[in-house]
């Protein structure tokens, strides 16, 4: 069985957001809503509150997507990198043009919720040929 049969059987067997890793990344993700509070009473301004929440969300982005196998963990970041021109998706100063510093840190602690209509099953498959087209040129 190729790398790219086993991880299409892993995709039907688990699902996209039903695995046991991306469960423990929201899990890390709900824990963030801690954080503001505790930073608030050490001083900082939600400006910092903002960027630090921003910082955490994307390391914790970073870190389950380099858990993935391979194949899927290049799916993962070609779907976003196309949706917002970042691997690792939207730059704080993105959020900023949409978000107030608030919506930010609200957000940050919050998984997305349509993961399923933004990476498919159709959509591994066909980034895999295009992906293997690309490699064979």
């Amino acid at each position: 069985m190729t790398e790219y049969e086993q991880e299409i059987e892993l995709i039907k067997e688990m699902g996209l957001k039903s695995s046991p890793l991306r469960l423990e990344y929201e899990e890390k993700v709900h824990a963030l809503r801690n954080l503001p509070e505790n930073l608030k009473a050490k001083g900082y301004s939600e400006e910092q509150i903002a960027r630090i929440m921003y910082g955490e969300r994307r390391e914790l982005g970073r870190r389950y997507k380099e858990a993935a196998p391979p194949l899927f963990r290049a799916y993962i970041y070609a779907a976003t990198a196309a949706k917002y021109g970042d691997p690792l998706g939207p730059t704080y100063e993105m959020l900023r043009e949409k978000k107030t510093c608030r919506q930010i840190i609200e957000s940050a602690s919050r998984p997305i919720e349509d993961l399923d209509d933004r990476l498919t099953l159709n959509g591994f498959k066909q980034w895999y040929k295009a992906y293997k087209n690309q490699q064979a040129r």
